[in-house]
């Protein structure tokens, strides 16, 4: 058993008690992956906005740089997991071409890049995604569905106060999306989907 501390004060004896921090459970959601160079072009994209704005944020690890596309919440069982698995594999699309142009503060401190003409071919896909997930039994899982987005960093004090801006253009093709686990900063892929099909069909439909 371990042994604490007692502290006086006003002649009455106390044990300090730290409050445990919560833990979170893992986290499950749709994502469009970014490969190498473009995730290495992206961290250093971070790392000076981090500077040049005076953020103390905690940048996203240069190889779990994504596009979110869709949240699917905390803690979910292996059945959601395999249910959102096979809605992955009802979507087919060729590769396109994305562009990041603005950036912005989201919820949470996130720092994020979003695209202002909102890069239609993503924008088609996304709402293939929301569209197949709105007729499954995934859909009461479903979190949040906020515009697509790449997340830089993270600063919960400082964030909320940077005002959008128009960047450099960022332009990559999008080439496979993925399910992801996101748990303690651990990425794990329960299902990758390489992006093969026509762009303007829908298998099972």
């Amino acid at each position: 058993m371990s042994r604490q501390s007692a502290l006086v004060k006003n002649g009455q004896t106390s044990f300090p008690f730290e409050e445990p921090s919560p833990v979170r459970e893992p986290h499950l959601f749709y994502a469009f992956l970014v490969e190498a160079p473009v995730n290495g072009m992206l961290r250093r994209w971070a790392e000076h906005y981090n500077q040049e704005l005076g953020l103390r944020g905690w940048l996203t690890p240069t190889d779990q740089i994504h596009i979110t596309l869709m949240g699917l919440g905390d803690g979910k069982q292996k059945r959601v997991v395999e249910i959102a698995r096979h809605v992955g594999l009802l979507i087919q699309a060729a590769p396109f071409d994305v562009c990041f142009d603005r950036l912005s503060a989201f919820g949470g401190g996130a720092l994020v890049l979003r695209s202002s003409n909102h890069s239609p071919a993503l924008q088609a896909f996304w709402r293939k995604l929301s569209a197949v997930i709105d007729d499954s039994p995934l859909q009461p899982f479903v979190t949040s569905s906020l515009e697509p987005h790449v997340t830089l960093l993270r600063d919960r004090r400082s964030v909320p106060k940077v005002r959008e801006q128009i960047v450099e253009p960022m332009s990559w093709t999008a080439r496979s999306f993925a399910l992801i686990r996101s748990y303690q900063g651990e990425y794990e892929c329960p299902a990758i989907w390489q992006l093969t099909g026509q762009d303007d069909s829908l298998a099972g439909m």
